[in-house]
């Protein structure tokens, strides 16, 4: 009876176990579409890259995501323009150009080369917001919306 009780206990804490720890994909990534107007994500704001890599319980693997917003930062803002250049203020080559879908968010599983960085731009009817300093990686969220404003319309 007691050797029933403990193979009890083990099977019990074995579900446990495998019911609390979350499934490893090995590193695998999976591709996934480009951000349009015609498509809608969820968990505008947060940071992609928190479950969207490869062992993420994210679908897909993303290599630049974020969240764009309207010009006073209060709601996702869609169908808007974002490139990644070589050089600052527009110049050099583009290397990304993406468009917000219909829930502000912008993301792309397609690799992209940093290099020793790349220039986002936010483009909103004419007019253009650069950013000042390269970006080494596509993790937008990571900063803007928490230790940096978010990304608005300009």
């Amino acid at each position: 009876m007691k050797r029933v009780v403990e193979l009890l206990q083990c099977a019990i804490g074995l579900f446990a176990i495998t019911m609390l720890v979350p499934a490893c994909r090995h590193g695998k990534c999976e591709s996934g579409p480009l951000s349009s107007i015609g498509r809608s994500s969820h968990n505008a704001g947060a940071n992609c890259m928190q479950c969207h890599l490869p062992d993420g319980e994210g679908e897909v693997c993303w290599k630049v995501a974020g969240t764009i917003y309207n010009s006073d930062g209060t709601a996702p803002a869609t169908g808007h323009q974002v490139r990644l250049f070589t050089g600052p203020l527009g110049t050099g080559d583009i290397r990304l150009s993406i468009q917000s879908d219909a829930s502000g968010n912008i993301y792309t599983s397609e690799a992209i080369a940093f290099g020793n960085g790349l220039f986002p731009a936010l483009i909103h009817n004419g007019d253009t917001a650069f950013m000042a300093e390269a970006i080494s990686d596509g993790a937008c969220n990571r900063c803007h919306g928490s230790s940096t404003d978010r990304i608005i319309i300009p």
